[in-house]
């Protein structure tokens, strides 16, 4: 159980670096050239895309990395467009770290 526990916590980190580092990027981006965020989110999604696609290409053919990961382009697309959806209709958990402390009890 212990080893089920570790891999959410990896995966947690993962996912709380990469957040924190895509708002980040498009804040940066937002205050840079004065993009809205729509446009500015639709080029993510485009770079996102476009990182599947250097990915998948790495892992296909003859000359593909040897970490046995396959692409199936058809599934993959699904996964991602599911993610993004699931994403962007469920609100963000509080987090009790972050919350602004409203008084004392």
């Amino acid at each position: 159980m212990a080893h089920s526990s570790e891999n959410e916590r990896r995966h947690e980190d993962a996912q709380a670096h990469i957040r924190a580092t895509v708002m980040n990027e498009i804040c940066e981006v937002m205050h840079k050239t004065g993009l809205p965020p729509m446009v500015v989110m639709c080029l993510v999604a485009q770079a996102v895309g476009s990182i599947y696609r250097e990915t998948a290409d790495a892992h296909s053919g003859p000359s593909a990395c040897g970490c046995g990961w396959r692409p199936h382009e058809g599934s993959d697309v699904d996964v991602l467009c599911s993610a993004l959806l699931v994403a962007c209709t469920r609100r963000q958990r509080r987090d009790l770290m972050t919350m602004q402390i409203a008084g004392r009890a």
